[in-house]
């Protein structure tokens, strides 16, 4: 079988030693954990304000209740009325 040589054999220059290829690494940890950090804020700020919507929700159901209710007796009264 015969060795293939490496293309760095030729270009010494294009081959990443370890420790570069580590600090690289690191660097892209870096700007994953950072990207990830403004993620989780982002994730946060919309819980924030999906629980301050749902809040709202129930505040409007609620209204709505009592609206139905009312309209409930109004009817009511109008068929008594109409008899």
């Amino acid at each position: 079988m015969l060795a293939v040589p490496r293309l760095c054999e030729f270009y010494p220059g294009i081959c990443l030693t370890a420790e570069e290829k580590a600090r690289k690494n690191l660097s892209q940890a870096k700007k994953n954990l950072s990207q990830g950090k403004k993620n989780l804020s982002q994730c946060k700020k919309n819980l924030s304000q999906g629980k301050k919507n749902l809040s709202q929700c129930k505040k409007n159901l609620g209204q709505c209740k009592k609206n139905l209710s009312q309209c409930k007796k109004n009817l009511s009264q109008g068929k008594k009325k109409l008899s």
